[in-house]
Order: C-alpha cells, then sequence, then structure tokens
C-alpha cells in the first residue's frame, strides 16, 4: 500500500468517525442542555454539556474578539489570517462575555443543525 492510498483511507476513517461523532452531539442538544449553557457558560458543565463544547471547541469555528478590552465582545470567524485584523461576523456586541461565549456556543449549534 502507497502512502497516498494510506492518508486517503486515513481521510475516510475520519470523515466517517466525525460524522458519527456528530450525529451523536446532535442529539445531545435540547433546550435544557442550551439553557443549562446560558445559565453558566463557563462551567462547571453536565457530561452532555461537557461533551458537545468539547466538540465544538476542536478546531473551532468561532471565536470573540474584544475591540474595547473586556468591555465588548464581538463574535469572529476563525481561523484569521495572519497580520489581518479579526473581522466581525455581524454588528452585534456584547457587554457580558458570558453572554458572548453562549452567542458563539448558539452559533456552533446552528452550524451542527445545518451541516
Amino acid at each position: 500500500m502507497s502512502a497516498t492510498a494510506g492518508q486517503d483511507r486515513q481521510h475516510q476513517v475520519y470523515a466517517v468517525f466525525n460524522a458519527r461523532l456528530k450525529a451523536e452531539i446532535r442529539g445531545l442538544v435540547t433546550p435544557a442542555l442550551i439553557e443549562e449553557h446560558r445559565q453558566a457558560p463557563l462551567g462547571p458543565y453536565s457530561d452532555a454539556l461537557g461533551r458537545v463544547v468539547n466538540f465544538f471547541r476542536r478546531p473551532p469555528q468561532f471565536g470573540l474578539y474584544s475591540p474595547v478590552p473586556m468591555r465588548q465582545w464581538q463574535i469572529i470567524a476563525l481561523p484569521i489570517t495572519p497580520g489581518t485584523p479579526p473581522q466581525p461576523l455581524d454588528e452585534v456586541c456584547y457587554s457580558s462575555e458570558a453572554d458572548a461565549i453562549h452567542a458563539v456556543f448558539l452559533r456552533h449549534i446552528a452550524q451542527l443543525g445545518a451541516e
């Protein structure tokens, strides 16, 4: 087996694993889980919420940018091109880091449902 064939197989296996994991994560997302995150976006998390949050962190699609340090937060898309400033996804500014973290969580959930 050539190195390329092995790499192709590795990508195929990873795609299957990732699809199964996404399906499992979708099954964990409930209104109660979303409410749990809204109430404590920094934790501690239940087992189900911990699994969902960890899934969203690998690799993250969204992040937070603070145009006014520690006073305002905006959601940005990741990754960022080195040497360029982050571009917010919309004009919404959050005055609480917890609210901004929960907004990122909701974006990840929306993206998970769209895939």
